[in-house]
């Protein structure tokens, strides 16, 4: 829940109103009401591109789902952690390997709609068929109908299946609201928030406070705008990525997902997959995406891996580590290569498949676990990145290997950089180089695929 505020806090006594820009779409109805039979209103758009697929959009069966963490009632974690097990056997084109990745066309819940329905006075239209189309008073040449947009919809399927109704909102979008508001207080505030003047207020309330489009419209009662100016203004609600988190060696039939949710404001799609497990006969629609060089596949099998994971990340070493099992058991690929794993969580509970990992470290498919814990007191490591300096010589002895690569999977934001900037600390110390000619190799690690990344925003 985003925090109430005063509107009359965030209103500035000089401003300069910003333009309002043109409309350039509107929506016709079609006056009837009309059961449009699909999973999902992206599947209609025959043009829409998914990103980075390399397979087409399909419908799988949930097969069985197990909660690894629960957080409720529990101070130390606030993520429950779970896997999902889907069911590709009639999907024969389906080839991949360990690190690659599957996406997962979301759609928003249905409270979340029904409240959004209500704040726009739209329940009685909510389910009447209409069409988007180019206003009859735009001049821009350039407008176009959102190809994500079906052409024969509803505002409910708009809403639910195409737009991200959390998309971060630009001032022009906000200027544009101010309006449809019949409030003068409401008014003002919103003009004040869309002004060069009000930028600090905007950083508060939108990109720090997190509201949405909902949000504001909850604060400005009197906020009544056209439905086509929510379908110009929010972004397209886009599939989301997740790691196969196990080895077609031990099952072509199965992909296996692990994800962690929020108790408060969680996010789209992994809400949808926490309602899906509790139906019966649940699927999903997704995708395999284009493979990169994160991955895992017989080549690496004599070669040596460093493995580092922040909590879920884990995810795509467990279909690593699975993949060496097998071809370790089939005994015809030659001597393995070194495994290092580094694992980053808030506590021993959260490393999903602890068990497992512990298993393959007392038969050298992993060579070497080392955990850290951020809220264990008593642990030896709290960061990944204390357990790698600590490590230190061992590790760059092992890094300066031909044979040897770097796998991340962590947040793409201040950790990634965190660890990378612990590892070329670990170089200056351990090669007696300069933070220069460090920085210089991490990039030339990089240049050279020794170092790989797979992380998410």
């Amino acid at each position: 829940m985003v925090d109430d505020i005063n509107i009359s806090d965030f209103i500035l006594e000089k401003y300069t109103e910003a333009k309002v820009a043109d409309q350039t779409l509107e929506v016709v109805f079609e006056n009837e009401t009309q059961f449009l039979g699909y999973e999902n209103g992206q599947e209609k758009c025959k043009d829409l591109m998914f990103p980075f697929s390399r397979s087409p959009l399909k419908m799988v069966a949930i097969k069985h789902s197990k909660n690894l963490l629960e957080s409720k009632n529990d101070s130390l974690h606030a993520k429950d952690i779970t896997e999902i097990t889907l069911d590709i056997k009639d999907l024969k084109e389906y080839e991949w390997q360990p690190g690659d990745t599957i996406a997962i066309l979301p759609r928003n819940d249905k409270n979340s709609v029904d409240e959004f329905l209500q704040l726009l006075d739209m329940e009685r239209q909510a389910d009447t068929t209409c069409s988007v189309q180019i206003s009859k008073l735009c001049t821009k040449k350039s407008a176009k109908v959102p190809v994500y947009i079906p052409k024969l919809t509803t505002p409910r399927e708009i809403l639910r299946d195409c737009l991200n109704i959390k998309s971060i909102l630009k001032k022009t979008f906000i200027r544009s609201l101010a309006e449809h508001c019949t409030d003068g207080e409401e008014k003002t505030f919103l003009k004040c928030l869309s002004s060069k003047e009000g930028s600090a207020f905007y950083n508060e309330l939108i990109m720090e406070k997190g509201f949405t489009v909902m949000d504001l419209l909850k604060h400005c009662r009197s906020c009544k705008p056209p439905f086509a100016l929510i379908v110009e203004h929010l972004s397209r609600l886009l599939p989301r990525p997740y790691s196969i988190a196990n080895s077609p060696l031990k099952s072509t039939y199965e992909i296996s997902i692990i994800f962690s949710t929020l108790d408060v404001k969680p996010g789209v799609t992994t809400n949808m997959l926490k309602e899906k497990i509790t139906e019966e006969s649940a699927s999903i629609l997704m995708y395999l995406r284009e493979p990169n060089y994160f991955r895992y596949t017989e080549d690496n099998y004599q070669q040596n891996q460093v493995l580092i994971a922040i909590g879920t990340g884990l995810a795509p070493f467990l279909g690593f580590l699975q993949h060496k099992q097998h071809m370790m058991a089939n005994d015809k690929n030659g001597n393995p290569g070194i495994t290092w794993l580094f694992v980053g969580t808030t506590s021993e509970q959260a490393v999903v498949h602890r068990d497992l990992l512990l298993q393959w470290q007392s038969k050298n498919i992993l060579n070497n676990f080392v955990e850290s814990y951020s809220r264990v007191p008593t642990t030896r490591y709290h960061y990944v990145q204390d357990s790698l300096e600590c490590n230190a010589q061992q590790l760059v002895e092992l890094l300066m290997k031909p044979e040897t690569t770097i796998y991340l999977c962590a947040d793409g934001g201040q950790i990634s950089k965190s660890i990378e900037k612990s590892l070329q600390n670990i170089l200056v110390k351990e090669l007696a180089i300069t933070a220069e000619e460090s920085v210089e190799m991490m990039n030339d690690f990089k240049a050279k695929r020794k170092y790989r990344e797979d992380i998410w925003l």
